[in-house]
């Protein structure tokens, strides 16, 4: 809810005047914390820039998440609120694709691909969570910014036995609203670029979740200006073989061993 808040000043952070005169160039996950400490203060929360943290490490691993905030202080969830997919405790990934001095991408787009896929991930397998059977308690939320279109920093198909075949996960993360995002053919994944950037082994794993993006799209595509995404997962099921952990209506469900696995198997096997 705060950040769903916060992304409503994501264009005139990243291209309103005064920021855009001063070459603004901090990350997109520092553009955002900014954003949420307004909507933080505008609540008179005493002393909010207690309940944000940055580069936090997921529960028990190696990884960290870009930005966190706990809201249980606020003292505003109820069943009621909570049955429109809010949650106290919140974790974001950002992502920023920008071109360089030559116009071209600052990053491969193939590594901006596997980039966007693994944050997806990590939301999915890291994140702290209630076991399975209990309620909730932690929002994923992944914020992605792209200078000028999207289109030039994806790769929406690959190679497949002579043919082109497409990545049937991307498109859903870049189109307005509410979308069923599945990840299930990972394994054949199989360039360098894969490994590096997710981790090989990440294959063994699939995803079937629904998710809602919210997004700002400038009328006219230009290098002055950012297509701006926040996905917000909402269900999911993290799968691998028979096993699987989730959450359905507010409440998570599966395999017990394996949700009490899954973080520590995942800190090995993504990058």
């Amino acid at each position: 809810m705060i950040f769903e808040q916060a992304f409503m000043a994501m264009p005139e952070f990243l291209t309103g005047t005064p920021f855009s005169e001063y070459q603004f160039e901090a990350t997109i996950a520092n553009a955002f914390s900014l954003a949420i400490l307004q909507e933080l203060n505008s609540r008179n929360v005493q002393n909010p820039i207690s309940l944000l943290r940055s580069e936090v490490l997921y529960h028990g691993t190696s990884k960290h998440a870009d930005v966190h905030i706990n809201l249980s202080s606020l003292n505003i969830f109820n069943e009621n609120f909570a049955s429109y997919g809010f949650y106290q405790d919140n974790w974001l990934e950002a992502k920023f694709f920008r071109l360089s001095n030559s116009g071209q991408p600052n990053i491969p787009p193939l590594h901006s691909t596997y980039l966007l896929l693994k944050d997806v991930l990590r939301l999915c397998m890291l994140v702290q969570d209630a076991p399975p059977g209990a309620d909730s308690s932690s929002g994923r939320y992944l914020l992605h910014a792209y200078q000028d279109s999207p289109s030039q920093y994806l790769v929406y198909k690959r190679n497949s036995g002579g043919s082109r075949t497409e990545r049937a996960w991307l498109s859903p993360l870049i189109t307005p609203g509410e979308q069923r995002l599945v990840i299930s053919d990972l394994g054949k994944e199989r360039t360098k670029s894969f490994e590096s950037n997710v981790g090989k082994k990440a294959a063994l794993y699939e995803v079937d979740a629904q998710i809602t993006n919210f997004v700002h799209k400038p009328r006219t595509s230009s290098p002055n200006v950012y297509y701006i995404v926040l996905t917000r997962i909402n269900d999911f099921k993290i799968s691998k073989g028979n096993l699987s952990y989730g959450r359905n209506n507010g409440r998570t469900f599966g395999n017990l061993r394996f949700f009490q696995n899954l973080a520590l198997s995942a800190d090995r096997r993504l990058a």
